[in-house]
């Protein structure tokens, strides 16, 4: 068996893959359901793999912010008490490890819908990554991201000795091939296999 930790950075799969899977395969999944998350995490975990750590990355919602000198309140939002209820949840699961970054307010959207970005998380991913692999106290990560700012990442922990999976939905997306270069090995599972069972 190889110990391995798993490395989720969560608004890019969330965007990436369940966002996209609604709109290709018309199939939509509640994100914010924390068992449909574990659920699309071990997915990805093989058989003869037994999980040491799932980091999980994720953004702290905003409770206020300020537009034109005006202060908004989002408190009683619902996407801010959804996304603050599902943080709560996610971080009191099983071997999970929630590491969170930061959210920057960049502008209102038509509709008067608040434009974040997120901050922080390829850092804190890469920092963790490190860790793990000069301490060697992992055989494997797997990662599910698919943005090529990991690529250093990924080429350090290789360097140091670990393998490195990187996983995907080939039904929803295509993974760059950059970030194939730089993995040991790809593991592309299809979303409609993963949510092919009612719950």
């Amino acid at each position: 068996m190889q110990k391995v930790a798993v490395f989720v950075d969560w608004e890019n799969i969330r965007k990436g893959i369940f966002l996209h899977a609604t709109q290709k395969l018309h199939l939509k999944v509640d994100y914010n359901n924390v068992r449909n998350v574990m659920r699309f995490i071990y997915a990805f975990v093989d058989k003869h793999e037994y999980v040491h750590r799932i980091f999980f990355y994720v953004s702290t919602p905003i409770k206020e912010i300020t537009w034109h000198g005006r202060r908004i309140d989002l408190s009683n939002d619902d996407v801010y008490k959804t996304s603050s209820a599902f943080l709560d949840k996610i971080s009191t699961e099983d071997l999970i490890a929630v590491r969170e970054g930061k959210l920057k307010f960049r502008g209102m959207l038509p509709g008067n819908i608040p434009d974040f970005i997120q901050k922080q998380v390829d850092m804190l991913m890469g920092l963790d990554i490190a860790h793990l692999a000069y301490r060697q106290l992992v055989d494997k990560i797997i990662v599910l991201c698919a943005d090529t700012d990991m690529i250093p990442a990924l080429k350090l922990a290789r360097f140091n000795g670990l393998q490195v999976a990187v996983g995907y939905c080939d039904d929803v997306v295509e993974l760059s091939h950059d970030i194939k270069k730089h993995c040991d090995f790809v593991r592309a599972v299809k979303f409609k296999k993963i949510f092919s069972r009612r719950n």
